[in-house]
């Protein structure tokens, strides 16, 4: 079935930034299914829902990589599993 992960992204808004997250998961078999995007000034906020059902990478090898883009492009990339990220945005 479907792992779905959400993947936020905080940051200054800078020229190919999604393409670089958009590609690191394009390699990796991961699936975006969702991607919703604010930008406010020159700040980026983007959520993205992707399944990750199909990747050989484990869970912190993929968060361990994606803070390593993140770090690159001078921005803030978190990716929590649906369930832990529901429990904490619970009303």
């Amino acid at each position: 079935g479907m792992n779905r992960t959400i993947v936020t992204l905080v940051g200054k808004d800078m020229v190919g930034i999604i393409a670089k997250v958009c590609t690191y998961f394009a390699e990796n078999n991961i699936n975006i299914l969702d991607i919703s995007q604010t930008t406010v000034q020159d700040y980026i906020n983007m959520m993205m829902i992707v399944d990750t059902s199909k990747t050989d990478k484990s869970f912190s090898q993929m968060t361990d990589e994606l803070d390593e883009i993140g770090e690159r492009i001078g921005c803030t990339i978190k990716a929590q599993h649906e369930e832990i990220f529901n429990m904490m945005h619970r009303v």
